[in-house]
């Protein structure tokens, strides 16, 4: 499927479809990211058949139009949240599971409470709903050491090095140079504004509110997203599932492709089935 000549959102979105199936798997990245990271999906569950998959740049990133982010608008999640909905709406998607990487986690979570009947799953690549601790709760950070990060941005040292070093969780290796490049190649003022979006919010008391089934992925080892965090969103959102990937970091369907692939389409046969049991 093309993008049609009448969806402007999607073509300053960098927007492209993939396949024909009668279902969706909208894949929305991470901060400082693009939708490059979700390609061993696109490959393997393009041959599936069973999903057209739709990937997207946030406003900010990648290549979006500049002229879509706004540091008003996208000084909270809510804007980025607004932003898929149009995508959605413009695209006419329907029976949407969302793959959501990081701050797309909580962006699916706002878009799916605004608009239940056009989603049918949300998976989750190492979404917190909450990044700073707050006794008992551990989100992994505290606000010091997220001040020394903004502190970085302001002055243009290397927050993208501390950014790429907390995200891969290992060093840099060849195939994952072009994650830490694409980092680098964030303006440090969209950077600055969606880190404050991100790190201080906290959607936890939405996280009851979600009906629809879940699976959370993460690694064991995550330096942004603690395995605690995991747990807590498997305890607190009604009907999910949490799924521990091996190795380390914070991209598992980039770094671990094949273990991640193989419970996303588990997932999503499962969600597909429940579907059908409820139909008439």
């Amino acid at each position: 499927m093309s993008i049609p000549e009448t969806a402007e959102f999607a073509r300053r979105s960098n927007a492209h479809v993939f396949g024909k199936g009668s279902r969706t798997l909208l894949c929305a990245h991470g901060f400082c990211s693009n939708q490059s990271i979700f390609r061993h999906q696109i490959r393997d569950l393009h041959f599936q058949g069973t999903h057209r998959i739709v990937a997207y740049d946030l406003a900010g990133f990648g290549q979006s139009d500049p002229a879509l982010w706004s540091a008003e608008r996208h000084a909270r999640l809510e804007g980025y949240a607004e932003d898929m909905l149009h995508l959605i709406e413009e695209l006419d998607l329907h029976h949407i599971t969302l793959l959501g990487a990081s701050m797309s986690g909580m962006i699916g979570v706002l878009a799916s409470l605004q608009c239940p009947e056009r989603f049918e799953a949300l998976a989750f690549i190492g979404a917190s709903p909450r990044y700073l601790d707050d006794e008992p709760y551990v989100g992994g950070f505290q606000q010091a050491g997220i001040d020394a990060f903004y502190d970085l941005v302001h002055r243009q040292q290397d927050w993208a090095g501390a950014l790429s070093g907390m995200m891969l969780g290992e060093p840099v290796s060849l195939a994952l140079q072009e994650v830490a490049e694409g980092i680098r190649g964030v303006s440090p003022e969209v950077a600055s504004v969606v880190a404050r979006a991100i790190f201080q919010s906290d959607y936890r008391m939405l996280l009851p509110q979600v009906r629809h089934p879940v699976l959370i992925t993460q690694t064991r080892s995550d330096s942004v997203v603690p395995v605690r965090v995991g747990r807590y969103l498997q305890q607190n959102l009604p009907n999910a599932q949490l799924a521990l990937m091996p190795g380390v970091g914070h991209l598992p369907n980039f770094t671990q492709s094949g273990v991640f692939n193989r419970a996303l389409l588990t997932f999503l046969a499962t969600v597909e089935a429940s579907v059908k049991e409820q139909l008439p």
